[in-house]
């Protein structure tokens, strides 16, 4: 059996680890961002010096390797509390290069997210609608908060949380996509999607997705209406014109164009 059987560890929110279901004390907040630093690139070593770096961005403590030191020996004792004394770790190890956190992809929440999302945007583009809205839907279940919140003033956690922050949009975006294919209820896609779109106004492909819910649920002149407000905020903020899928669109639904509420699923993916 493998040695973190049972180990479970969320970094979409929180840091969170868990074994055996019950929630393990991962101490002070240097402490907890030492194991957010490491899991950044799990199973690849990071240096000491990129671990204070990330640990301490401005004004490092005189000691800072003592320091260093003792949050990795007590981050070792709470990931692998049976290990017998002076017993090499196996899941948070010392090797030439740096520290590895050893511990399976599929133990980490961000992990399991980012292969679910390719399952499910694989789904949407076989025709398997309700597979890919259940599958996205279980991805999206995975988001607790803002991701390696213990990162925040260390440029490649940021880097990275922002990375991840653009995957979950566009899951919502997949998810609501494999919906629209469905031919559920238009008019509450139509509102969730509005919702949403306030939140990201020069989103594309939301606005693509609003327009196509409002147009099948009957709702023509709304649909034209995003389209200018969408069309008129991307030349105000950036100085562009909307993508050609979406002025295609447009102009299905100036048309009446039967096809407009017939487009293809995937084809902003």
């Amino acid at each position: 059996m493998s040695i973190t059987a049972g180990l479970q560890i969320s970094v979409l929110g929180p840091l969170e680890v868990r074994a055996g279901g019950l929630p393990v004390d991962l101490g002070p907040a240097r402490q907890r961002a030492v194991l957010a630093a490491l899991l950044l690139t799990p199973g690849e070593a990071v240096t000491t010096e990129r671990l204070t770096e990330a640990v301490w961005p401005r004004n490092p403590p005189s000691a800072v390797m003592t320091t260093l030191h003792s949050y990795v020996s007590n981050l070792r004792r709470k990931l692998e509390p049976s290990s017998p004394p002076r017993c090499r770790n196996r899941i948070l190890r010392r090797e030439a290069s740096g520290y590895v956190l050893a511990v399976e992809p599929e133990r980490i929440d961000v992990c399991r997210f980012e292969q679910l999302l390719r399952d499910g945007r694989r789904l949407l583009l076989e025709g398997r609608h309700q597979a890919a809205a259940r599958t996205l839907e279980s991805c999206l279940a995975l988001w607790r908060g803002t991701p390696y919140p213990e990162m925040c003033d260390d440029a490649l956690g940021t880097q990275a949380a922002a990375r991840l922050e653009e995957l979950r949009l566009l899951a919502l975006e997949s998810r609501w996509e494999a919906e629209l294919a469905q031919e559920q209820d238009y008019s509450v896609i139509a509102a969730d999607l509005a919702t949403l779109s306030m939140k990201f106004p020069t989103r594309e492909r939301l606005s693509w997705l609003h327009m196509q819910a409002l147009y099948r649920a009957g709702r023509q002149a709304e649909a034209l209406k995003v389209y200018h407000q969408t069309r008129r905020l991307l030349a105000d903020e950036y100085g562009v014109d909307p993508c050609p899928e979406l002025q295609d669109l447009f102009g299905s639904i100036l048309r009446g164009a039967s096809a407009a509420g017939r487009a293809r699923p995937g084809a902003m993916l």
